[in-house]
């Protein structure tokens, strides 16, 4: 079997650091980390090339330098996240066609957001790269997951264990596809090396870990500490007024969750028939 070439971009974030330990765990891909020269000195980089990465010094501003260092690659993985969600894929998405990357996993992950009607410049921007890379005519792979339980089940959204108290908006039955980090680290790992690239080309993936309402991680966090939290029930109309703010991120997510538009199907976990993901009862 050919040795895949994956290049990644992000390789150090909170995703990224994840997808890039499991890859590197399969012990069976050439793995290549693109990362700007100001941080190719840093701890984690120097780490995952320790292991066996190649770190490759790029700038966003200068395709050649892009071009160069995606030459040979099978799959580009991008978990970047903020401004370099159009700053940083943008370029990527020319350089990896002109280098003929055989297809791209934009920074997506979360939920489907192709038809989603927001004003939100964070979808838009989502949007945007999709169909860049549909219009550069280059291969793409949209893998949506739920959000990570490790990361949204959070004050932030109204869940404050620390203190016993929890927010919800709205129904709190409804239930929603949630995967954690390792889950899908691992899920990727095997996927890439066990499905041919062509069967992944210009595909929307969906995978699921857990489907769990707020009422299911109260139950859970309960059982799990022997303790009782305090529950305030407030209405989505609350949160989906918050949403006349387009850069109110919190609000669009709480309100996409608790209006059931995060319950993700036709699942694609059969890519990885054995997989055997973290449930969010294992956060809490």
């Amino acid at each position: 079997m050919t040795t895949k070439v994956i290049a990644i971009a992000g390789a150090t974030g909170f995703l990224g650091g994840r997808v890039t330990t499991a890859l590197l765990d399969a012990q069976v891909f050439d793995i290549r980390i693109l990362a700007r020269s100001s941080s190719a000195n840093s701890k984690k980089l120097q780490n995952f090339k320790a292991r066996g990465a190649t770190l490759h010094s790029v700038s966003y501003d200068d395709e050649t330098s892009l071009v160069g260092a995606l030459k040979g690659v099978d799959v580009l993985l991008s978990t970047v996240g903020g401004n370099a969600l159009l700053s940083a894929q943008i370029p990527l998405i020319r350089a990896a066609k002109a280098a003929g990357v055989a297809t791209f996993f934009p920074s997506e992950f979360g939920g489907r957001f192709e038809n989603f009607e927001s004003s939100s410049p964070l979808i838009q921007a989502k949007q945007q790269v999709v169909q860049a890379a549909k219009d550069a005519g280059l291969p793409f792979t949209v893998l949506a997951t739920g959000p990570f339980p490790e990361a949204c089940l959070i004050p932030l959204f109204g869940y404050d264990f620390t203190n016993k108290k929890i927010t919800i908006w709205g129904n709190p039955e409804v239930k929603i596809t949630f995967t954690t980090t390792g889950s899908i680290a691992d899920w990727l790992a095997h996927v890439l090396k066990h499905v041919p690239i062509s069967q992944l080309q210009n595909r929307y993936l969906n995978i699921q870990g857990d489907f769990a309402s707020a009422n299911d991680v109260i139950k859970h966090w309960e059982r799990k500490h022997q303790a009782k939290l305090d529950v305030e029930h407030r209405s989505l109309e609350e949160v989906e007024q918050r949403m006349k703010n387009p850069n109110d991120v919190i609000a669009l997510f709480l309100t996409a969750w608790y209006s059931g538009q995060v319950q993700l199907k036709p699942l694609d976990n059969d890519l990885y028939p054995d997989w055997k993901p973290a449930s969010v009862e294992s956060v809490l």
